[in-house]
């Protein structure tokens, strides 16, 4: 059994080592759609020393109060293939919470400190952007994930009240390599 001084140096020295653990991310491309009758989208990346940041700007048509389904994926490059390693879908209008999902919050975390992008509803008509996005190295989301080739695939979809089909907003679709 550790006694109290070891186990606060073992503490000390695994939040050390974690602080030391840095991860630079470039994005290389960048693949989006955006549904003409819903928003016109532009994205924007700039490969920097110390990673990349990402520039969006966006136009809403309509007022949304309900029905925006997300899933989000992000695919790891294995013997020169995509494959899922990480995936959700959320709507994100509901007042339920179903289930612990822990990537729409950490990713609407960081999206809320760069511009007034969110994943919370309603959506208003107007402008939404977001400047000079990254994610931190020391990020949670970034630490869980080893050095590779992934994609960031987000796909918006608006279900309108009493519609059984889903019509997209957008696709979007970042690659990048996490060194």
């Amino acid at each position: 059994m550790l006694k109290c001084t070891q186990t606060w140096t073992l503490v000390i020295a695994t939040l050390a080592l974690s602080c030391l653990i840095s991860a630079k991310i470039l994005i290389s491309k960048v693949d989006y759609e955006s549904n003409p009758n819903y928003l016109t989208m532009n994205v924007q990346v700039h490969n920097e020393t110390e990673g990349s940041t990402v520039d969006v700007d966006g136009m809403l048509y309509v007022d949304v109060y309900q029905g925006i389904h997300i899933n989000i994926d992000i695919d790891s490059k294995m013997d020169g293939e995509y494959m899922t390693m990480i995936g959700t879908s959320k709507e994100l209008c509901s007042k339920e919470e179903s289930g612990i999902d822990p990537v729409v919050p950490l990713l609407n975390e960081e999206l809320e400190k760069f511009g007034n992008l969110s994943f919370g509803c309603p959506y208003y008509k107007g402008l939404y952007r977001m400047r000079r996005f990254r994610m931190s190295n020391d990020h949670m989301l970034v630490k869980m994930v080893p050095p590779g080739e992934y994609v960031l695939k987000m796909d918006l979809k608006h279900q309108q009240e009493n519609d059984t089909k889903m019509a997209h907003v957008y696709k979007l679709s970042f690659f990048f390599e996490i060194s």
